[in-house]
């Protein structure tokens, strides 16, 4: 049986996911987001777009902050969770991890180094492996 995001959000099913889904953006962040990427506001968007965002979202956090932290241990967890959500992960989705990783590089609240980090990572999602550039940042 598959899990359910209600599944994933409760906790009922793996831990690290439930994790994950604690990381989502409130409504608010999320409503600012999308419109940001998309220029639309979060009501034209269905339920499962939505529910995806908040997703993918939670994903690239775990990423840029295990990236952040210099944690490759963290980072490589993440980045199995991010390989074992791809199946179900088209292109529109890794645009948005995209997108929310260079939203996320332009925030001055975070060194120039560390912008620079969060920009190779966004660019990493052009090949499909994030992973892999980042890690070579990491160990850099």
């Amino acid at each position: 049986m598959e899990a359910n995001l209600y599944d994933v959000a409760s906790g009922k099913e793996d831990p690290l996911l439930h994790e994950r889904a604690e990381l989502a953006p409130s409504d608010r962040e999320l409503a600012l987001l999308m419109r940001l990427s998309f220029g639309r506001e979060l009501e034209t968007f269905g339920l499962d777009e939505i529910e995806l965002a908040r997703l993918v979202f939670a994903q690239v956090a775990l990423m840029a902050g295990a990236a952040l932290s210099a944690d490759s241990e963290l980072f490589v967890g993440a980045e199995r969770l991010w390989r074992d959500m791809e199946c179900r992960i088209g292109r529109q989705e890794r645009t948005l991890a995209k997108r929310f990783l260079q939203l996320l590089a332009h925030d001055e609240m975070h060194t120039e180094s560390e912008r620079r980090l969060l920009s190779q990572l966004a660019e990493a999602f052009d090949d499909g492996r994030p992973g892999a550039r980042a890690r070579a940042s990491l160990n850099s």
